[in-house]
C-alpha cells in the first residue's frame, strides 16, 4: 500500500467540491511526485523528444520550446488536469512523470495518462509501476474518484502489463489513434473500492 500525502490546500478543495489545485504532493516508497513547474519543462520537452518515449504517445509529433511554454500556460489555469514529476527521494532526481487529467467533478472521474520514465538509468527499475501506484491512489483516495481509465497502443505491451499490476483492467472498447490505424488503442479502467465509492 503506498503512502499517499497530499498538501492541506488539496484537501481542502476536494471538500468542497473537488476543485483542483496544483499545489500536491504524492510520497511512494522511493518517489516524490510533485507538481510540475515551470522550471521542469527543458527536462520534459527533452523527455518526451526520445523517439522510445514519443513512439507511445497518441500525438507523436514533436513540439518546441515555444509549445511547450504555451501548454504550460494554458495549463496553470486549468482546474481538471494535474501533472506530477518524479523525483527520486534518495537522489533527489527527477526522473519521469504522470498525469491525471478530465477530472470531473461531477461524475467523479478521470483520465491518467503522459506517463513515461525519462532517465535512461531509471528504467527497468520498477519506477513506472510506483508512478502509476501513486498517481492512482491519489486520484481514488484524495480526489474521491469512482474510477480512472486510460488509453494505450495495443502494442505496447510493457504498459498494459504495468497498468494490469496496479489493478486497471481491458474494457474491451477501442479507439482508432487514427483513421488508418482502427484497433490499435485500448481503454483500460480502475474502479475504486466500495469504501471510495461512498459505500458502507
Amino acid at each position: 500500500m503506498h503512502l499517499v500525502e497530499a498538501l492541506s490546500e488539496v484537501l481542502e478543495a476536494t471538500r468542497g467540491g473537488m476543485s483542483v489545485d496544483h499545489s500536491y504532493r504524492v510520497l511512494t516508497s522511493r518517489l516524490l511526485l510533485r507538481p510540475l513547474t515551470e522550471h521542469d519543462l527543458e527536462i520534459v520537452l527533452r523527455w518526451r523528444r526520445h523517439e522510445h518515449i514519443r513512439k507511445w504517445f497518441q500525438d507523436d509529433l514533436t513540439i518546441d520550446p515555444k509549445q511547450q511554454l504555451t501548454w504550460y500556460e494554458r495549463y496553470r489555469q486549468r482546474e481538471d488536469d494535474m501533472m506530477f514529476v518524479a523525483v527520486v527521494l534518495d537522489e533527489n532526481k527527477p526522473i519521469g512523470a504522470g498525469s491525471l487529467y478530465r477530472i470531473n467533478k461531477l461524475s467523479r472521474t478521470a483520465e491518467f495518462g503522459r506517463v513515461f520514465i525519462g532517465e535512461a538509468d531509471a528504467q527497468g527499475m520498477g519506477y513506472g509501476e510506483e508512478i502509476v501506484r501513486g498517481i492512482t491512489d491519489f486520484g481514488i483516495e484524495m480526489l474521491s474518484l469512482r474510477w480512472i481509465e486510460l488509453f494505450v497502443k495495443i502494442t505496447n505491451t510493457n504498459a498494459i502489463r504495468t497498468y494490469t499490476n496496479c489493478g486497471y483492467v481491458h474494457d474491451r472498447k477501442y479507439r482508432p489513434s487514427n483513421s488508418r490505424d482502427l484497433g490499435s488503442i485500448v481503454r483500460m479502467i480502475r474502479t475504486a473500492p466500495p469504501r471510495w465509492k461512498g459505500e458502507r
